[in-house]
């Protein structure tokens, strides 16, 4: 149970910040821009298709922000010293953590989901059907999930930095290196690129072990930062 709590007060110190509102507009207003400049003489099938894609893409600098957000304020806040000094075990704070991430990426994925399928209800696209709509939905959160697993990295790099600059930074970086692997080809080896290409095409057996071991570093070093490094 005691770590229910350490997730609560996580959870209040996202849902009152200022943070978690823009966030959560910005995928509200993107997703909806992407929706109207859309042709409605699309069907669903196709509509869908694309603007999950362009949606699951801005997803990886969204999960990528709320994981360097949330380790790196504790921080630049200054905060890091009272969890440091507490006589409470680090793993359940860095659990708890993740678990809120997990939590509000979620919601993100959701909530551009929402948005993308009420904008093509809106403009009339036609051809749809509640399976079809139900399978691209979960197609689409196990690519989320996928990319939720990778963000973990940008937890670990605003630990070892102390703070969330480094790990926004190097977010933008992803994205031209994403754009520079796909044009080679080398996408599915390139962990950021493989969820967005498995709502395209079907990805191998390598490209998902590649996800679980981005995701595993991740999460895995950044219980071992907190648990010994920050200890020193």
């Amino acid at each position: 149970m005691k770590i229910l709590s350490f997730v609560n007060c996580e959870a209040r110190k996202v849902y009152r910040s200022t943070v978690f509102w823009v966030v959560i507009s910005v995928f509200s207003l993107l997703p909806l821009m992407l929706g109207f400049l859309s042709s409605p003489d699309l069907d669903w099938e196709s509509y869908l298709s694309d603007l999950l894609a362009s949606t699951a893409t801005l997803l990886v600098v969204g999960c990528s922000f709320t994981s360097a957000w949330v380790f790196g304020r504790e921080y630049t806040d200054n905060t890091i010293k009272d969890l440091l000094v507490k006589p409470i075990p680090k793993t359940y704070s860095v659990l708890s953590k993740f678990i809120v991430i997990t939590i509000w990426n979620v919601i993100l994925a959701s909530f551009s989901f929402m948005v993308v399928t009420g904008v093509g209800v809106f403009i009339g696209i036609n051809g749809g059907s509640i399976s079809l709509i139900l399978s691209e939905f979960l197609t689409f959160m196990l690519t989320a999930i996928m990319i939720m697993a990778v963000s973990t990295t940008s937890a670990l790099l605003a630990s070892v930095t102390k703070g969330y600059l480094a790990p926004i930074g190097l977010t933008f970086v992803i994205v031209i290196v994403s754009n520079v692997v796909m044009h080679l080809g080398m996408g599915t080896y390139f962990p950021w690129t493989i969820p967005v290409i498995s709502l395209v095409d079907n990805i191998s057996f390598i490209s998902i072990v590649i996800v679980m071991m981005t995701g595993i570093t991740g999460l895995v070093g950044t219980i071992a930062w907190w648990r010994f490094a920050e200890q020193k």
